[in-house]
């Protein structure tokens, strides 16, 4: 026998899957319409939204290296260390 707590966990499973279907639904239909607009952008344009992004500030210094010769550095340590 169902309970009416039964029949509310069902109707809300069937409303989260609908609401599911439909963000799928959305989400395909707004990367399209993203890709389509990065296909139709000028190189200009382009660059100009690369430059502006640039432009934002960092909430940290960035680094002068990529970190990878300290990265080797620290594996030839541990190699020559487990020789």
């Amino acid at each position: 026998m169902k309970t009416d707590s039964d029949a509310a966990r069902a109707a809300a499973d069937t409303d989260s899957q609908a609401y599911a279907r439909a963000w799928r639904r959305t989400a395909a239909a707004l990367e399209s319409k993203r890709l389509q607009a990065l296909r139709q952008m000028s190189e200009t344009e382009a660059a100009q939204r690369f430059a502006r992004l640039l432009a934002i500030p960092l909430p940290y210094p960035l680094r002068k290296g990529s970190g990878l010769v300290e990265q080797q550095r620290i594996f030839d340590r541990l190699r020559k260390t487990r020789r």
